[in-house]
């Protein structure tokens, strides 16, 4: 199964649980500066949005940042980031309770690429393997990260190396997740 569809799966799981919770989509806090594609309605009376996953077309490609980085970016990664416009998704994974990053917007993911650009360059630095991050977790400093030699999945602290290793690749890691 591609990572599209299991996105597009996982997306619809969480929207699907959020309703059987709340009787609303997933909600974010609404910013009239950063409008997204997938918001949803009018902002409720608590300044939030519901959102719902929209596909993106055409897909967003994080091909030109990999190539000014001299970085390879596994096709899964530009899949996982450029399919579609959401909010973040809040799913558990072993023992851990993770929000899975995703672009709000066009303006977003610009800034989703800026962000990746400062972590591989500051893992560079570190003279540590380069690493995209995609999710955080409770814990303020640690990150999801897909390692860019070899796909795996990982948990690493922000300036340290991975040290856990969660899936061998970003399928088995979206298949892993619950929401």
């Amino acid at each position: 199964m591609s990572i599209v569809t299991q996105l597009e799966q996982l997306h619809k799981n969480f929207a699907q649980h959020k309703l059987n919770l709340t009787n609303l989509l997933p909600q974010i806090q609404h910013d009239s500066d950063w409008p997204s594609p997938c918001e949803v309605a009018e902002p409720l009376d608590d300044g939030f949005i519901q959102w719902q996953a929209v596909r993106r077309e055409p897909c967003g490609s994080l091909n030109d940042l990999a190539k000014a980085l001299e970085v390879d970016f596994p096709d899964s990664l530009n899949q996982f980031y450029g399919a579609f416009f959401a909010g973040p998704i809040m799913a558990k994974i072993e023992q851990h309770e993770i929000e899975l990053l995703q672009a709000w917007s066009e303006d977003d993911f610009d800034l989703l690429q800026q962000n990746i650009t400062g972590h591989v360059l500051m893992k560079r630095k570190l003279k540590q393997p380069p690493s995209v991050f995609i999710g955080l977790t409770q814990q303020e400093d640690l990150l999801v990260s897909v390692l860019l030699e070899s796909g795996e999945v990982c948990l690493e602290y922000v300036g340290k190396k991975p040290h856990h290793v969660l899936a061998t690749n970003l399928e088995e890691f979206i298949q892993a997740l619950k929401v």
